[in-house]
């Protein structure tokens, strides 16, 4: 997930092992805590899981421009190659849209980073 923030693009990657890391636009992040929090891997799990149930959504891209302030882009990696949605923050906030599920999934490894500081 590449998450336009005021600062700088944020980007929140899950992998299916449990890898889960957060790059910020200023140089900062958390890297490798899957492999030493619990919380975070199955966070990192759960969020690969909602977006396999996500797919239906995207569509393949070969193009990957980085977010405007206020858009939350995701990119899916699959065996078949790259998946890709996006939305507004806004309409993500009201759990209706289609990608709010995935968008609370990745959020969740961000606030599971944050516990375990």
């Amino acid at each position: 997930m590449d998450w336009g923030v005021g600062s700088g693009p944020a980007t929140v990657v899950a992998v299916s092992d449990g890898t889960a890391s957060v790059y910020l636009s200023n140089g900062g992040g958390y890297l490798g805590g899957g492999q030493a929090h619990e919380s975070i891997r199955k966070a990192a799990q759960q969020a690969v899981s909602v977006a396999a149930d996500a797919l239906p959504a995207t569509h393949q891209t070969t193009d990957f421009p980085l977010p405007q302030r206020g858009e939350v882009m995701f990119y899916l990696l699959t065996d078949a190659g790259v998946f890709t949605a996006s939305a507004l923050e806004t309409e993500m906030g009201g759990h209706k849209h289609a990608l709010s599920k995935l968008g609370n999934a990745m959020q969740e490894i961000i606030t599971e980073y944050r516990r375990t500081q």
